[in-house]
């Protein structure tokens, strides 16, 4: 489980979806109706998984298992 504000846990573009899902979900209560209280983070990063799961096995196209390239530099103006 990753932390919101720490992207070192992320090695795939499957483990990068998973935490888009999970921080969208953070608005979900507006979108379920009758959800009285929000999702916690734990519920949120476990739908977010199963999520990127389900769509593993349709053969993956989308490489979510595909690792992502080391962190970068950030941009330098020297």
């Amino acid at each position: 489980m990753f932390s919101l504000c720490s992207h070192q846990g992320m090695r795939t573009r499957g483990d990068m979806l998973s935490f888009a899902i999970a921080f969208a979900l953070r608005g979900a209560r507006k979108l379920v109706r009758g959800l009285r209280e929000e999702l916690t983070e734990e519920e949120r990063y476990r739908i977010a998984d199963d999520v990127v799961h389900r769509l593993k096995q349709h053969g993956d196209p989308w490489r979510l298992s595909e690792e992502l390239p080391p962190p970068g530099k950030g941009h330098s103006t020297w």
